[in-house]
């Protein structure tokens, strides 16, 4: 008995030395690794600060090869799905050809818990943040006009600042574009009734679907769930990446630890913060803000207009087919669509055609 229990101590020490060591071989890894991605290239630019920005703090990281490459703004999601715990790997891999601004908007990602709000902004109080942000780096990198990036919300945020403030942007890119809610929940209604054809249970469901209330009820949200579970592709962000997310966690030179599992979803804190601020799981606040900065009436940009979209995008929120239909209605000194086989975060898991995109873009604007 005795000699099963000095076993079994040795098990247990031997256990406890080896978690011990692990963990300090993968701390004394992931500060490496924060340091070599902290450097500044040669020639180049690795800036993080926090702008004073219509009355308050946002955090941006400006990262570039050459300081002397057009800018680039990126606009996240959400509202208030700020990107920044994961997204530089794969911003930067867009830095051979544009400096790279990584800005978490106003209250959300580093900006909380310091700079927090108590309600979500306003469109005008969004319009009003990308106006000085944008004139912000104007004149802090000697820069006429920027390049705007937008992912989802950020798309028909980038697609706003362009239409009202023509002489500060040189393009927009929009990814996800979000065009019109309504008419999105039209599309992804059309879309389920057509998918659902041999389902009658998710055809009855589809059918009771209401394209013209933004708020949705309960019912709404659960057949909206439904519907959006069945036929909506939904990306595997570690599977479908082609960049190493788990090492651009760990190595991200940009956050910490608990602003990392901030964005993870894994600070019940900070999740009902967001909930707060968007109005809940039916973004009551949220949606009704995103709804007034609508371009579906709205397509005569000054600058060329780029759209890249996940083939397999068909949310309630934004569709492949309605970005087309909008598309074939802009009117730009150039355009094109370009897809990406994927779904709705897909331009941000693709690296490599990303990156193949945005130089095709970039060659564009030198001519």
């Amino acid at each position: 008995m005795k000699k099963a229990l000095k076993i079994t101590g040795k098990i247990l020490i031997g256990i406890l030395i080896l978690l011990v060591s692990l963990i300090v071989i993968l701390s004394a890894a992931r500060l490496i690794g924060k340091a070599v991605n902290s450097r500044t290239p040669d020639g180049g630019i690795n800036e993080t600060l926090y702008a004073d920005i219509n009355g308050t703090k946002q955090w941006i990281n400006i990262y570039g090869q050459d300081r002397n490459a057009p800018v680039l703004l990126y606009l996240h999601g959400g509202p208030g799905t700020a990107t920044s715990w994961l997204d530089w790997s794969i911003l930067r891999t867009l830095s051979e050809d544009y400096t790279i601004v990584d800005w978490d908007q106003r209250g959300f990602g580093h900006n909380y818990p310091e700079y927090a709000e108590e309600t979500l902004p306003t469109a005008e109080m969004f319009m009003q943040d990308g106006l000085e942000m944008t004139d912000f780096l104007r004149e802090h990198l000697g820069k006429d006009k920027i390049t705007l990036l937008g992912h989802s919300w950020g798309s028909v945020y980038a697609s706003n600042l362009a239409l009202e403030y023509p002489e500060k942007y040189d393009a927009v890119i929009a990814m996800s574009l979000m065009v019109d809610m309504p008419e999105s929940k039209e599309t992804f209604k059309q879309y389920a009734l057509e998918q659902s054809a041999d389902d009658p249970e998710l055809h009855a469901l589809a059918e009771k679907l209401d394209p013209s209330v933004i708020v949705v009820d309960k019912e709404q949200e659960e057949i909206l769930d439904r519907l959006d579970e069945a036929y909506n592709y939904t990306d595997d962000y570690f599977k479908d990446s082609d960049l190493n997310l788990f090492a651009a966690l760990w190595f991200n030179p940009n956050c910490t630890l608990a602003e990392q599992m901030r964005g993870l979803g894994l600070s019940q804190e900070y999740t009902d913060y967001q909930l707060k601020l968007i109005g809940g799981s039916n973004c009551s606040t949220a949606f009704p803000m995103v709804q007034s900065l609508s371009i579906k009436d709205r397509t005569e940009y000054k600058m060329p207009y780029y759209v890249i979209m996940g083939t397999k995008d068909h949310g309630s929120i934004d569709t492949v087919e309605e970005a087309e239909a909008y598309f074939e209605k802009v009117s730009a000194p150039d355009k094109k669509f370009f897809y990406i086989e994927g779904g709705h975060v897909v331009p941000l898991l693709k690296s490599a055609v990303l990156k193949e995109y945005i130089h095709e873009i970039a060659q564009k604007q030198a001519e």
